[in-house]
């Protein structure tokens, strides 16, 4: 689904997409976006962020109420209140105006294949520590007790992790293996890794299970490793 209220950039991300074999659905404003998203399910949703009437925010709200698919916003809006609020409101990436077609359609294709290989059951991967536990199956997981709600970059990030537990991940790995190259930054992979922390540590101030590296990468400690 792309949503934006300019027809003429409307116009031009379905003609890309399109021609990338992708079916669209457009809406060109918040309130038909929200309709049609409800009627359609659509696996990845593009949204600009300054519309008339019900703005992007509000738009990428009420879909993540909805949904846990990914979330694109695509807006020449990008200073960093901006990005922080729309990924805190359930976006899984934020692409800035102007874009090209290239670049574009390899952002798409990328989270695409990370939602596909997250959604996939051929290969259950099933983990469980005293704080965690994650089930691919499922798309779950379960932290200290309780159920947290991760974004699908949240749940690749941590999945790959876990799956590497004994060893460090490298920042470039990260990247290139869950976001896919050239698709992810390094300031995207520290703001996820923030965000994974609030939802699954006890104390984000001095974390126990997602541990910084001598600032090189990452690694999950299973809580019975974790230190005192």
């Amino acid at each position: 689904m792309v949503v934006d209220d300019d027809p003429g950039i409307l116009e031009l991300l379905t003609l890309w997409l399109e021609k990338a074999s992708y079916r669209v659905v457009a809406a060109n404003s918040g309130e038909q976006a929200l309709r049609l998203f409800f009627d359609n399910h659509p696996a990845l949703s593009i949204v600009d962020l300054r519309m008339r009437g019900m703005d992007g925010f509000h738009v990428i709200s009420r879909m993540r109420e909805m949904s846990d698919a990914p979330i694109m916003i695509l807006s020449a809006l990008d200073d960093e209140d901006t990005v922080v609020r729309g990924l805190t409101l359930g976006a899984d990436e934020f692409l800035v105006k102007p874009v090209s077609p290239k670049s574009f359609i390899a952002r798409v294709q990328a989270i695409l294949r990370l939602w596909r290989t997250n959604q996939q059951v051929e290969t259950p991967f099933d983990y469980a520590d005293a704080a965690l536990t994650l089930d691919l199956r499922r798309h779950e997981v379960t932290a200290n007790g309780h159920i947290v709600g991760l974004r699908p970059l949240e749940f690749g990030l941590l999945a790959y992790l876990v799956r590497h537990r004994d060893r460090m991940v490298g920042y470039a790995e990260l990247l290139d293996r869950v976001w896919a190259p050239d698709a992810g930054s390094p300031d995207s992979l520290k703001w996820y890794v923030s965000s994974l922390r609030k939802k699954i540590e006890i104390d984000t101030q001095h974390p126990q299970l997602i541990l910084n590296i001598r600032s090189l990468g990452y690694r999950y400690v299973p809580a019975d490793q974790a230190p005192e």
